[in-house]
């Protein structure tokens, strides 16, 4: 009797950890999902002030996270070719503004799973829903998961769902929708064989299923906020130096201006201090964070007044090094997901009777550096001389709505509309015999 309720102890105690855990990481995507969307991030910073603060000048809301964010994502910048069949090329047409996303959201909050899906409609695709908010289930490995929970639509979001928030369960045989209560509203087999799920790291795991995100460019966010709504306070109070009255009962709550007259007895003073601050102190302080997280993350930021002139092409290589280091990287792990997500697409597709290969190829677009027109045309025909392209390949690459066989048909059209020039002898030359 005693060992079974130690048992159920034991349960219920790890349950509650379980969950406190999920409500801890929940709180903390959305912090991160805040700073990147830029939403009410002065709800994060209210607290150091006193209230009464806000009523002078507004919280100070800057969003460097993004930026960072998006700089940070390369992978995806011109996209993948993706070497498969015609019908494939089809149903993913967008797969690379999908990813691009999904790649950005991995990079911010660390890890994602990302749902699979065919849409079935006039136009059959596949598209690629990014899940932050999931609860994940794990059988004997515990960095692959077998089961998924995610809550469908946040139910303040749902206008025709006013009673309960409603949740969703995967595996790899079925998916369960119920409410918050546990009452099971629909139930059914997917007939995939397979979750269709594909979790996205923005590195390898270490000791846990998630790996952490981008804490330290929300946290520089957030100083830089705490900085410039203290400075803006101080601007407020304090541009034109701090009023002090002597020998007069005004009260501290008196405000000065230039919209209000003083009347003082005749034995007060009244004087006006300069503020010990530094704004350009401040300011500098401000930048001198922005460019430390930007340094540790491999990147480089360039303020409006620093001016110099605009690097080539092989300086920013050089300069860039590093980051491009991470890019070599990051790409065999992206090979790795679109991968799981191939063989996924195919089990779902076979539920549909569409067929696919086995494998996928796949190759990456590297992002360019840019360089002069004289050195792009030198490498065009370097390329061509040794045979690497042809001309159809070359004009795909400068216009990639063309298909290689209607690079063909332009280039001959544009061939035959050319004239042969006909030299002609000068007349002196033809009257000589």
């Amino acid at each position: 009797m005693i060992y079974n309720y130690s048992k159920q102890a034991i349960k219920d105690s790890i349950n509650v950890l379980k969950i406190e855990n999920h409500r801890k990481r929940e709180g903390y995507v959305h912090k991160l999902l805040d700073y990147y969307n830029g939403n009410n991030t002065k709800s994060y910073i209210e607290s150091k002030f006193d209230l009464d603060a806000f009523r002078e000048v507004p919280a100070y809301e800057a969003n460097i996270t993004k930026k960072f964010i998006n700089k940070m994502s390369r992978i995806y910048t011109v996209g993948a070719d993706r070497n498969v069949n015609k019908k494939y090329n089809n149903l993913s047409a967008l797969k690379d503004a999908k990813m691009k996303h999904i790649e950005r959201m991995t990079r911010l909050v660390g890890t994602i799973a990302v749902r699979v899906m065919y849409v079935d409609d006039e136009m059959p695709h596949f598209d690629y829903q990014p899940i932050y908010y999931f609860h994940p289930f794990f059988g004997d490995d515990p960095f692959k998961p077998v089961a998924i929970s995610y809550p469908l639509m946040h139910y303040t979001e749902d206008a025709s769902n006013s009673d309960s928030c409603q949740y969703i369960h995967w595996n790899e045989q079925s998916y369960i929708i119920f409410d918050e209560s546990g009452k099971v509203i629909e139930e059914k087999d997917h007939g995939y064989g397979a979750l269709p799920f594909v979790f996205t790291h923005r590195e390898h795991q270490c000791d846990s299923f998630y790996v952490e995100g981008a804490n330290d460019i929300v946290n520089a966010n957030e100083h830089i906020n705490l900085t410039m709504t203290e400075m803006q306070l101080g601007l407020r109070f304090q541009m034109f130096g701090q009023p002090v009255v002597s020998g007069a009962d005004l009260g501290n709550n008196q405000r000065f201006g230039s919209d209000v007259i003083l009347e003082l007895p005749s034995d007060a003073n009244y004087n006006i201090l300069s503020p010990a601050g530094d704004i350009n102190k401040v300011i500098e302080n401000v930048k001198f964070q922005m460019e430390l997280v930007a340094q540790n993350n491999h990147l480089f930021v360039q303020f409006a007044q620093d001016g110099g002139e605009t690097p080539s092409g092989i300086a920013l290589k050089i300069k860039d090094l590093e980051r491009f280091e991470d890019y070599q990287d990051d790409l065999a792990l992206w090979t790795q997901y679109e991968h799981e997500i191939y063989q996924i697409e195919r089990k779902i597709a076979r539920t549909f009777n569409i067929g696919m290969p086995e494998g996928l190829k796949l190759d990456f677009n590297e992002p360019e550096y840019p360089m002069t027109i004289q050195d792009q045309i030198s490498l065009d025909n370097h390329r061509l001389n040794l045979g690497l392209v042809n001309k159809a390949e070359l004009m795909v690459e400068y216009n990639k709505d063309l298909t290689i066989d209607e690079a063909k048909a332009k280039l001959n059209e544009n061939q035959a509309q050319i004239e042969p020039i006909i030299q002609e002898e000068p007349e002196d030359d033809r009257n000589q015999v």
